[in-house]
């Protein structure tokens, strides 16, 4: 008996090929800073980004 084809394409635990080749989701670039007093990953909240370890704030115009 065969399988339909989308359980033989996620036979063996891989991903379908189409998957790999997709965009992932836009980067925001302040997700990508880190804090300057400690080092931790930094997030964007609203036109500020914040530091979740120390606390530190930047507004997002600052350069």
């Amino acid at each position: 008996m065969r399988r339909p084809v989308s359980e033989a394409a996620h036979s063996g635990g891989s991903r379908p090929v189409e998957d790999a080749r997709r965009p992932g989701p836009p980067i925001d670039i302040r997700d990508l800073q880190e804090c300057e007093a400690c080092g931790t990953k930094m997030y964007g909240l609203h036109c500020k980004i914040v530091c979740p370890n120390c606390g530190y704030k930047r507004d997002c115009s600052d350069p």
